[in-house]
């Protein structure tokens, strides 16, 4: 008797249990998309308040289809959030974004964590082009890649001023590269044209601060918070208007 009334109960409370105010879904990415990156099949979401209290979890709500992943979201989670996204053969890769205010999917490849192994001959190709060992200690670490939507935006990108700030109180001027003529990256001071890539190396973990100065008088600042070995995104990053 009594296993029949637990039973009861526990399907009362699952039927009565306040479903989320909304979901928001999408594609993952195991890695920088290309055209044959496989999806995010292990791994893990966390989505935390610029304070960096975790707010909630994502999940994979259909076995058939792992790579698509869920964030239940409550209407109190509002304004500026980070994306922590993880995995096995990965290094955790940290998003800013603000958080959506009814039912939302993002972009397939707008989310994706980058595969340590990318990364780390990213570092060894970039150690190489500055002639130092970058990328190598246990700090944070923070790539990017401008996304101009418009003329103004390149000729803002062009010449534009980028510095990082850590906890340490110490200034990184960024490493900036550029597309020269044989479609390859280079030192954007010795390519005439709108900067195509920029880093930031071996950040102290704790607060961060990405500072952009375009060249038209626009700025931008992104604020992170960095753990030990975090990958601080700014792929695809748009100026303001």
């Amino acid at each position: 008797m009594m296993l029949t009334y637990l039973l009861l109960v526990a399907c009362v409370q699952e039927q009565t249990a306040d479903p989320p105010d909304w979901t928001w879904e999408g594609w993952v990415y195991a890695d920088i998309p290309a055209e044959d990156t496989p999806g995010l099949l292990e791994g893990a979401i966390e989505i935390r308040d610029m304070d960096g209290a975790v707010l909630t979890e994502g999940y994979q709500a259909n076995d058939e289809q792992l790579a698509r992943w869920s964030i239940d979201l409550e209407d109190d989670v509002v304004g500026e959030i980070e994306v922590r996204i993880s995995g096995p053969e990965h290094t955790t890769t940290v998003w800013r974004t603000q958080a959506p205010t009814t039912q939302a999917y993002w972009y397939a490849g707008s989310l994706f964590a980058a595969k340590q192994l990318t990364m780390d001959t990213f570092w060894q190709g970039l150690s190489e082009m500055e002639g130092e060992a970058l990328g190598l200690s246990d700090g944070a670490h923070l790539y990017g890649e401008p996304l101009p939507l418009n003329e103004a935006d390149t000729l803002s990108w062009t010449g534009a001023t980028i510095a990082v700030y850590d906890s340490a109180e110490q200034v990184h001027p960024a490493i900036t590269l550029a597309v020269d003529e044989d479609g390859l990256l280079a030192p954007s001071d010795t390519v005439d044209g709108p900067i195509a890539a920029f880093a930031a190396t071996d950040l102290a973990p704790g607060p961060v601060r990405l500072v952009i100065d375009g060249s038209d008088g626009r700025s931008v600042v992104m604020d992170y918070n960095a753990e030990a070995g975090d990958l601080l995104s700014a792929f695809a990053f748009t100026l303001p208007e």
